[in-house]
């Protein structure tokens, strides 16, 4: 059977809401730096760990809080060691929605079958992580909450894209 994968948050993880992904399982825990694992309720094979913050690729906090290339590589493989292994894999991160969002995405792109989380993923996660498999991505992509395309006008309102690339509307 094709293994799944699904994001979710960090309470989730604690609380036991994720899906019970099984004996033959994969953890990947995202969290801020400096933040605490959460103890997951559910057993899984393998826990793996990571500490960057939800940063974009124009944010100017510092390339020391992004994702690095190395973990975007670290996560590759580890997905990648889980489709060969047909092992389902939980990925949190601190809101459930954009690092491990970003993360599911591209497993989902991979082969995963998708548990279908709410997700708006991270571009530079994203980005990162298809360049580590060498896919090519737009520059210019949108950014996106559950497969819908969306921009921020210069208040932060949220506007979608219709089915043609024009606009929607609010939100």
């Amino acid at each position: 059977m094709q293994p799944w994968i699904q994001n979710c948050s960090l309470k989730d993880i604690q609380r036991g809401w994720n899906y019970d992904a099984g004996i033959n399982s994969m953890l990947i825990q995202i969290v801020d730096p400096a933040m605490e694992f959460p103890k997951p309720q559910h057993q899984f094979k393998e826990v793996h760990q990571f500490e960057f913050l939800d940063l974009e690729a124009a944010d100017n906090w510092g390339d020391e809080f992004k994702i690095t290339d190395a973990q975007a590589a670290s996560i590759i493989d580890l997905l990648i060691r889980a489709l060969d292994n047909k092992m389902n894999v939980v990925v949190h991160c601190v809101a459930g929605v954009c690092r491990s969002g970003a993360v599911c995405e591209v497993g989902v792109m991979m082969g995963f079958r998708d548990m279908f989380g709410y997700r708006a993923p991270n571009l530079l996660v994203k980005h990162k992580l298809m360049k580590q498999l060498g896919w090519a991505y737009g520059p210019d992509e949108p950014y996106t909450e559950n497969g819908r395309a969306f921009w921020y006008d210069e208040l932060n309102n949220k506007h979608f894209y219709d089915e043609e690339g024009g606009p929607l509307g609010d939100v």
